[in-house]
């Protein structure tokens, strides 16, 4: 299955380079300054953007990934999440888009994903998303349906040439759990030409999925069934671009994560439970020719773990897990593009089938990332029967090296030194990763 998938991600990912294999070969003006093909929608990203700038009334694209990471063990608690667990993965989505009305529009994803951890465990998913864009006014559109959150940075830029490392950092993995879907509706436009906005209600967490070492992640799922929309959650974000080459954002997320479901008491008493998330998000990013700088931080808070720990019993199979009332991450980034080095690169003066020497790219990155999943929780929960607790309090460097010939193609390799601060009998293990990947959008 292993090969077969991989031959299929190989073959796409061919197909998508031969894509280009019909443009006639041309000199290059390196004067000229590069203009991109993909445009973004706010809260999407590039492929899946495309309908809206397409000429056509509809539009295919999409993106595609596989990667390698050289782990040897499974990290404690995470042996049910095994995408922040795996040792390869496959995967591949496509967007399909339908423009009714210059005001209407529809947008839906179709992705396949196959995942593989050191256990010999497999994951397979099939995954839909699907919204309609309602558009009203520059300053006041709506989105419906089952759509990206609009909360830090790579949950609205999650494609893989978008960011530079194989995976997503931890802390936009598992503080903010990208990639996170919300059902429900929002409101989104540019206030000014320095501000942009999205804000929205959609269904609440899960909580009786919440595992202890991954905050609310596993709670992230949306729901079809009777008590779909039994609770509800807020979200918000604005954006600052009135400097030059600098965004600056602000989101954050508040909902139910008790779902209207039933716990009991340690009176024996039965309550519906009360646990209410709160996530907040702040970003800086500076993108200039050769240079990139990235900043995130982010803060997480809960309340109700004591009747979370009961929810997640009835979830979990009877192990009641010990969530934090509050947790913290943030990382810092720097990136610069090493064939900046050669000056005039004549090399590359010509564009063909695999290199655009207008995009051509290899940038170095480094980020240094710090998570700490229980900053505080409630210590008495440990001495109950079947607790869990898997607490990260880890410094992440990671150092990597991307060759992207093209806008939309981008081959990774990257190393990361890992570092778990905490000790004792809950502490998660941390070993050092080489990652590999390959990602590509059309």
């Amino acid at each position: 299955m292993k090969k077969i998938l991989f031959l299929l991600g190989l073959g796409l990912s061919l197909f998508t380079v031969n894509l280009y294999a019909q443009e006639s070969s041309q000199e290059i003006n390196e004067e000229v300054e590069p203009e991109t093909k993909f445009k973004q929608q706010p809260g999407l990203a590039k492929a899946a953007s495309k309908i809206f700038y397409s000429e056509k009334p509809w539009s295919v694209s999409g993106f595609g990934e596989i990667s390698y990471v050289n782990r040897n063990d499974i990290p404690l608690g995470m042996e049910d999440d095994i995408e922040l667990s795996y040792n390869n993965l496959y995967r591949f989505s496509t967007f399909f888009g339908y423009r009714f009305t210059d005001k209407i529009i529809w947008n839906s994803e179709v992705m396949i994903e196959y995942l593989q951890d050191p256990a010999g465990n497999s994951h397979f998913e099939f995954i839909l998303e699907a919204f309609l864009d309602f558009s009203i006014h520059k300053s006041f559109n709506v989105r419906a349906g089952l759509y990206p959150m609009n909360i830090g940075y790579i949950n609205n830029n999650d494609e893989p040439v978008m960011f530079g490392s194989v995976n997503r950092s931890d802390v936009e993995r598992i503080i903010v759990p990208s990639t996170w879907m919300g059902m429900g509706v929002s409101a989104y436009g540019v206030i000014s030409p320095s501000f942009n906005y999205a804000t929205g209600v959609t269904q609440g967490l899960d909580g009786a999925h919440f595992l202890s070492g991954s905050f609310i992640r596993q709670g992230r799922e949306p729901r079809f069934d009777s008590e779909a929309f039994s609770t509800y959650a807020y979200n918000g974000q604005i954006n600052y671009v009135g400097l030059k080459n600098w965004t600056l954002s602000a989101s954050m997320y508040v909902g139910q994560a008790g779902n209207n479901q039933t716990v009991q008491t340690s009176t024996g008493d039965y309550k519906t439970a009360d646990a209410v998330a709160q996530l907040y998000t702040a970003y800086a990013r500076y993108e200039q020719k050769n240079w990139e700088f990235m900043a995130l931080a982010t803060h997480g808070f809960m309340s109700g773990t004591d009747d979370l720990f009961e929810l997640t019993k009835m979830g979990n199979g009877g192990v009641g897990q010990v969530m934090a009332n509050q947790n913290v991450g943030y990382l810092v980034e720097g990136s610069y593009d090493l064939l900046s080095l050669f000056g005039e690169r004549s090399f590359l003066r010509k564009k063909n089938a695999l290199i655009d020497p207008h995009h051509v790219k290899i940038p170095l990155f480094v980020r240094y990332e710090y998570i700490n999943t229980h900053k505080d929780y409630n210590k008495n929960l440990l001495a109950e029967n079947n607790a869990n607790m898997v607490h990260f309090n880890s410094d992440i460097i990671t150092v990597g090296l991307n060759f992207k010939p093209r806008e939309e193609i981008a081959f990774k390799i990257d190393y990361q030194f890992r570092n778990n601060r905490a000790t004792g009998p809950y502490a998660a293990k941390e070993d050092n990763l080489l990652e590999l990947g390959i990602g590509f959008i059309f």
